[in-house]
């Protein structure tokens, strides 16, 4: 197939900016994975720093303990932070949000991997969604995200016609998004790093969370809680006992 022309190129960048979509959206989160056999690999972990059983042994140790034993160290385990027993198993999300939130989960580096979508090789030729802050008059934020848009395009048009590609096109006019853009992530954390998460970002343990931080953060930990019930004694500070936690 032929390269498109100029002309065709600015036609197809006029149609696309002519229907563009430029629309709020909430932020969402979904579980769509976690580390099976959860509180048998933490009991495990545990128990090799004081045991010389083997794996087959303390099996069936684990299967002769009592659930209330076997949980109640567990937990105690987290609320002494002793963070390697539970650094083994993880939970995985889908996460769209705003690109504040997802600066925001990145800096938690240790025991958090992301792959994010990349405005390097997404263009928004045809608008883009984004997360409206807390607190604002919905309708002329539409009308800022609008020039926002237009001004991408402007750069993105330029370049395009003078022979760039969609990616590289894209890659220079990302420049001027907004950061209430919505992004889409999938993030594994390891369970100690959610806990930290839950205690940074939901309960404010170095200070106020910011809303939509607070919101994704306590949709992941209501999702882990949801499919590790056991787990929630270790997600409340029991210093702030009065912290509303995500109810299962």
């Amino acid at each position: 197939m032929p390269p498109k022309t100029k002309e065709e190129i600015e036609l197809e960048i006029n149609e696309n900016i002519k229907n563009r979509i430029i629309e709020p959206i909430s932020p969402s989160v979904e579980l769509i994975q976690r580390t099976e056999n959860m509180a048998s690999l933490i009991w495990k972990a545990a128990r090799v720093c004081y045991s010389i059983k083997s794996m087959p042994e303390l099996e069936q140790e684990w299967n002769e303990t009592p659930d209330e034993k076997r949980i109640g160290l567990i937990i105690g385990l987290m609320q002494r932070g002793h963070r390697t027993t539970y650094s083994h198993p993880n939970f995985s999300f889908v996460i769209v949000c705003s690109r504040v939130v997802s600066h925001q989960i990145v800096r938690h580096q240790v025991g958090v991997t992301i792959d994010q979508e990349s405005q390097r090789y997404v263009p928004y030729e045809d608008g883009f969604r984004y997360i409206e802050p807390e607190n604002i008059d919905g309708e002329k934020y539409k009308v800022i995200m609008e020039k926002a848009h237009d001004q991408y395009m402007t750069i993105y048009k330029e370049f395009r016609l003078s022979g760039q590609g969609k990616r590289e096109s894209a890659e220079l006019a990302r420049y001027v998004l907004p950061s209430s853009i919505s992004t889409r992530m999938v993030c594994t954390t390891s369970l100690a790093a959610l806990l930290h998460l839950n205690d940074v970002r939901v309960q404010g343990g170095t200070g106020r969370p910011q809303e939509e931080t607070k919101v994704v953060c306590c949709e992941m930990v209501r999702l882990a809680l949801e499919a590790e019930p056991w787990l929630k004694p270790a997600f409340i500070d029991k210093k702030k006992e009065a912290t509303a936690i995500p109810t299962v």
